[in-house]
């Protein structure tokens, strides 16, 4: 298996070679500037040059941008999924042909398909995202990749294709007792001649872990996991530490997205992301648009440096965090904390101020006999807590003044006690939800 791991990796690599070498380059690329504090000047110096030329290609190549030539960077207008999904053919570069880029699609947090398109470059680029920060957690090409997640056909790869990238996919439907012992199976499986990374969503682990402790589990000791990965949701302490010792190494947490690649990845300190700086220029703006002090809590807007097809510029992600520098092993980096998720799913207390979600889940660390909850908030004062309960639950008076220590005196709680809390196509469960529109 070493020696075919091996052969993957110089094939690979000799592949780059004969195509231009894309990929070794922009590796070498977000690694120089990865490796560099942020206020290095060659960092400003490389971004102003990078953006000069996504600018000049955008506005001379599609109908959206042509208007704004003349215009500066904090003159262009910030973007939606809404935006693009209504306008997607001004967003399309005329220099390519549309059978010859690669669709991503993505269902979003509620569910609502998203399609953009990728150059082949692009997806390059995101090849060299993927390698090096993966290496960051013991992966290197040639190795297996293990992704966790819901498999469909926008996602699926013969299983040739996956053999030549050594890549599995596992499927991941059903996260009850049963499901997760099969996809345990499958780990010890796909890892018996080596290890492997493994990468889902934060979910999935969460589920992992509640697992574990239902079943009196200490480790899974014959699956061979050299790194955890985790992305696209908040990965709470408790299950990274417990996944941790479960699988015995190191776990990180990914900030990334099917539209873009990899925006940033925390190292050393939890669901603080280090932002690739080579590839993306992340803002953090005021729901008026306006940029917010550092340490302030925004919508993170991203500017993708190398999407040449469908250039997305000041593009609202749908998430909410703040930007501060912070020293990340020796180096000061701009790293994006305070990580909300989306910015439909904050949630309002009885005085319109927002919390982040995560506060309401810290909140039912508390309730053990919890299997599952959805906290919905349906109107200003008004919220809905989904549990799915194991036994015969007693605490709901309890429970109610915990949250409302949170949300404030004024706060009408129901709880509603369901069978399952429901996955979306994407395989994420959404545990906070805003139905209140504010």
């Amino acid at each position: 298996m070493k020696l075919l791991n091996y052969l993957r990796k110089k094939a690979f690599w000799t592949l780059d070679k004969l195509r231009g070498e894309q990929i070794k380059r922009g590796y070498q690329s977000i690694k120089k500037i990865d490796l560099m504090d942020s206020s290095d000047p060659y960092i400003k110096k490389y971004q102003n040059k990078v953006w000069l030329e996504l600018k000049n290609h955008a506005c001379n190549t599609t109908e959206f941008y042509k208007e704004f030539r003349e215009k500066k960077f904090i003159e262009f207008p910030v973007i939606s999924k809404n935006d693009i999904k209504e306008n997607q053919g001004k967003f399309m570069s005329r220099k390519f042909r549309k059978e010859d880029l690669i669709q991503m699609s993505t269902s979003g947090s509620t569910g609502t398909p998203f399609v953009c398109y990728q150059d082949v470059n692009k997806k390059k680029r995101v090849n060299a995202e993927i390698i090096y920060y993966s290496e960051k957690v013991g992966y290197e090409v040639g190795k297996n990749l293990s992704y966790i997640r819901t498999v469909v056909k926008q996602n699926k790869k013969s299983e040739f294709k996956q053999f030549l990238q050594n890549q599995t996919l596992l499927q991941c439907e059903k996260l009850n007792d049963e499901g997760i012992r099969e996809l345990i199976r499958k780990l010890e499986e796909v890892s018996k001649n080596g290890s492997i990374t493994l990468l889902a969503y934060a979910s999935t682990y969460t589920a992992i872990k509640d697992y574990a402790k239902r079943n009196g589990i200490k480790s899974f000791a014959n699956c061979h996991i050299g790194g955890v990965i985790s992305g696209s949701e908040m990965l709470y302490d408790s299950t990274r530490e417990a996944i941790k010792k479960l699988f015995k190494t190191e776990v990180v947490s990914r900030y990334s997205n099917e539209e873009n690649g990899v925006i940033g990845q925390d190292e050393g300190i939890n669901n603080t992301f280090t932002v690739n700086e080579a590839d993306y220029l992340v803002e953090i703006l005021d729901d008026d648009g306006q940029r917010v002090p550092d340490g302030t809590l925004g919508r993170i807007v991203v500017t993708d440096f190398f999407n040449y097809a469908m250039p997305m510029i000041r593009y609202d992600t749908g998430d909410m965090g703040a930007i501060i520098t912070k020293s990340v092993n020796g180096r000061e980096k701009k790293v994006i904390c305070n990580f909300s998720g989306r910015k439909v799913d904050l949630i309002y207390d009885t005085s319109s101020n927002a919390l982040s979600p995560h506060v309401i889940t810290n909140a039912m660390w508390s309730f053990p006999d919890i299997k599952q909850f959805q906290f919905i908030q349906k109107g200003k004062n008004k919220y809905l807590l989904k549990l799915n309960l194991d036994g015969n639950f007693q605490r709901s008076a309890e429970i109610i003044a915990t949250l409302k220590n949170i949300l404030g005196d004024k706060a009408r709680i129901d709880i509603e006690k369901v069978e399952e809390i429901p996955v979306l196509a994407s395989g994420k469960r959404r545990y906070i939800v805003n139905e209140w529109g504010k």
